[in-house]
């Protein structure tokens, strides 16, 4: 067995099959749990990407106060640019980290919620740790989650007719809405303060032609990236979803509308400062 399998499948598959069982052998609910359970473990970094996110913020300002300093001399501004950006670099690259999380949990999902399909409790007896009981042999895994098949891949199920198939169209669709909100409200919170001047020009929808052009700094780069991509992830996810199993589908779905929840409540209680659009 490779390390990726010790360190996350494993545990993952032991830790559904818990759930599996006490949730009254629903796949669909054990599916969720593991989706909240991640979600409620990662709190701790949530909390540090919405520092991160602070942070950004305070460098952007840092960054365009040396410019305005140094703007005649440009050795000098080169030189304390690049102080500010190791200072802060570090911790901006560690908001990295729930993304790779996140990541390595959907390809372990993805491959537990496959070999259920195509090996049924078999799949699961073959990594059973000691202390967790196996399926007794012939076991039929109940795949039923309200009537949605989580072993269905929704692309397949087209071949049997539309209606058939429109309960998983739906969930594509869900995938790809709960994506596009859960990362619309992170864009909002990693969103630059705009600055008095920018407020009033953007009040009057034009510019000075006095004013001199500015180049975009760092954190409207990343804005404009995060903006881009706030738009093409979820269609890609919608199209992604056509070739996967609902059951990840369902995941993910519960994921995103964790997040969505979950930065609500930091708002409330004044645990983040959302920019308004």
């Amino acid at each position: 067995m490779d390390i990726f399998s010790v360190l996350f499948y494993q545990p993952l598959f032991n830790l559904t099959t818990v759930l599996y069982r006490l949730l009254g052998e629903n796949l669909g609910l054990a599916i969720i749990g593991i989706a909240l359970l991640s979600r409620l473990a990662m709190i701790p970094i949530s909390l540090r990407q919405i520092k991160m996110a602070e942070q950004s913020k305070e460098l952007n300002a840092k960054l365009k106060a040396i410019r305005e300093k140094y703007k005649n001399d440009k050795e000098k501004q080169s030189q304390e640019l690049m102080k500010i950006q190791s200072e802060y670099l570090p911790g901006q690259l560690a908001g990295c980290l729930p993304l790779i999380v996140q990541f390595i949990l959907l390809i372990s999902i993805n491959h537990l919620v496959t070999e259920l399909v195509s090996k049924g409790a078999e799949a699961f007896n073959s990594v059973a740790y000691s202390f967790v009981p196996k399926f007794a042999e012939g076991y039929q895994i109940n795949y039923d989650f309200f009537g949605l098949g989580l072993q269905q891949v929704p692309g397949t199920a087209l071949e049997a007719g539309l209606l058939q198939a429109l309960p998983y169209v739906l969930l594509a669709v869900l995938v790809a809405v709960s994506q596009y909100f859960s990362t619309k409200i992170l864009m909002n919170l990693s969103a630059p303060a705009q600055t008095p001047a920018k407020e009033e020009a953007k009040k009057k929808g034009k510019k000075s032609k006095a004013a001199e052009p500015e180049s975009p700094d760092f954190a409207e780069i990343m804005q404009q990236s995060t903006r881009n991509t706030m738009i093409v992830f979820p269609v890609l996810l919608f199209l992604m979803s056509f070739n996967l199993a609902a059951g990840l589908s369902l995941y993910w779905t519960v994921q995103s509308a964790f997040v969505i929840i979950q930065q609500l409540i930091f708002k409330r209680l004044k645990l983040i400062n959302v920019q308004p659009n």
